[in-house]
């Protein structure tokens, strides 16, 4: 069974919010059921309170009472009064019967005064022979050591009545105390699960954006053989299917371009080597003696070609550097300038160029012909760019774990509004160019993107004497 998935982000947020939802309302109908029931147990307690301190209140006014109307009796020896005192007696009892089950305890006191109070009888009257005044004498000793006892016992209620109280509101407290402590740990649990559940809801929010991140930086950097799926809400999915047939596309357009660049480089390589190969023979005067002037319109042709050959190499160069692979070697620096320079020697010598050569640094490890084709461009554009009779200065030295190469040349110096842009691809500077083919715009893109795919950089500086300088630098690699 397939995992639901939202048909939009609207939708995937709406969900997402009433999900994070749904643990605060828990935590709101928590603290309103606790608080409920806190007030509850509070009004109870206070209610029970009340009851029992009212009681308690009305029992000791209550004794005061039945020891008055027991004297009144004795004074007056009313019927009526001892009626009365029976009643007050039977509800005062009733009393104590309600104030102990107002309170959780039981106490003895109560149970005390209400047998003492059972046994409590009014005297009777004196009998034949008996002296009356003896009799109530006897009857008001009699009474007041009954109430004496009575009265202890009320006061024993009493402290008691306090001392239950007292426990009944610390016992409250508690209760609340509990209540409270087990609201805040749900709270703690509902704000640690409302913490995660957002936690996984913005990564699930976050992951179909994510991944078609991912997968466009991958469409530019590592390639487009890998197919393209993104998971999620369906309208991030359609855009993944979208990206798929746009990465299809690309795939076979790159492959369309390779497939025309193994075409262009075999279809012209082939008859430009023929044509150097004839203008070599030419030049070597194989089929016959040629006259001075024609030696100079064959060596015009032969730097021609090995010009264009430069032009093509850039162009196929330059659409497929990004695949190559470094092969770093040791190799002499020297024999790299004279195989540049022979190949520049006629154009030189035709423009009557001043060229020095400074290099203090012997051997280097690096892919080699990368350099070759970053210094040949440099080289070229130097010898194209520089005005008859001028000067071509190349410096070579080593400046820490660096070789670092300054090619300069006088001419017209380079706007200020072109510094930027020369390294661009096809962007040609308003400079006058003085060479025999017009540039493609794409030497120097190339001369930076070969030393760069080893670490270097290529940069425009200046020069204490010339007003154009190239700045080549080349990091030193382990030989293969």
């Amino acid at each position: 069974m397939s995992f639901w998935q939202p048909r939009s982000l609207q939708q995937l947020v709406l969900v997402s919010f009433f999900a994070a939802l749904a643990p605060l309302c828990l935590a709101i109908l928590f603290t309103v059921q606790t608080l409920g029931e806190l007030s509850d147990k509070n009004r109870a307690v206070g209610q029970a309170v009340v009851d029992a301190t009212r009681l308690g209140q009305e029992i000791q006014r209550d004794v005061l009472d039945l020891e008055r109307r027991a004297r009144q009796y004795l004074a007056l020896a009313d019927i009526e009064l001892a009626q009365l005192f029976d009643r007050e007696r039977d509800r005062l009892q009733d009393k104590l019967d309600a104030l102990q089950a107002a309170l959780p305890s039981n106490s003895p006191d109560i149970v005390g005064l209400r047998g003492s109070l059972g046994q409590l009888q009014l005297p009777a009257a004196a009998g034949d022979g008996e002296d009356p005044a003896a009799a109530l004498r006897s009857g008001r000793e009699r009474l007041d050591h009954e109430f004496a006892v009575i009265n202890e016992q009320s006061r024993a209620v009493r402290t008691w009545l306090q001392s239950s109280v007292d426990q009944l509101l610390r016992g409250s407290s508690r209760e609340a105390q509990s209540l409270i402590d087990n609201l805040s740990l749900q709270l703690s649990l509902l704000a640690a699960a409302t913490l995660a559940l957002l936690l996984l809801l913005a990564w699930w929010i976050n992951k179909p954006v994510r991944d078609l991140t991912k997968e466009i930086h991958q469409l530019g950097t590592a390639g487009l053989s890998h197919s393209i799926e993104i998971s999620g809400p369906l309208e991030l999915q359609a855009l993944g299917s979208e990206l798929e047939w746009l990465r299809q596309s690309l795939h076979e357009s790159e492959q369309q371009k390779e497939q025309f660049l193994r075409h262009i480089s075999h279809e012209l390589k082939t008859p430009l080597a023929s044509l150097r190969e004839g203008a070599d023979l030419l030049a070597d005067q194989v089929p016959g003696h040629l006259s001075q002037t024609q030696l100079e319109i064959v060596q015009i042709v032969r730097q021609n070609g090995i010009e264009l050959q430069r032009l093509i190499e850039n162009l196929i160069d330059y659409n497929r550097l990004p695949a190559q692979e470094l092969n770093c070697e040791r190799f002499a620096l020297d024999a790299l300038w004279d195989e540049l320079l022979n190949n520049y020697q006629l154009s030189l010598d035709k423009k009557a160029l001043r060229l020095s050569r400074e290099c203090a640094v012997e051997h280097w490890v690096a892919d080699r012909d990368r350099l070759r084709t970053s210094l040949d461009n440099l080289l070229s554009n130097a010898v194209n760019y520089t005005p008859e009779g001028g000067r071509i200065v190349v410096v070579c030295r080593q400046q820490g774990g660096n070789l670092v190469i300054d090619v300069a040349n006088s001419g017209e110096p380079i706007p200020s509004e072109d510094a930027q842009r020369v390294f661009e691809p096809f962007f040609q500077s308003a400079a006058k160019r003085t060479g025999p083919i017009k540039g493609s715009g794409i030497g120097l893109s190339v001369a930076r993107e070969c030393i760069e795919a080893q670490g270097g950089t290529l940069s425009l500086v200046d020069h204490p004497t010339l007003p154009i300088c190239f700045r080549l630098t080349c990091p030193a690699h382990s030989a293969h």
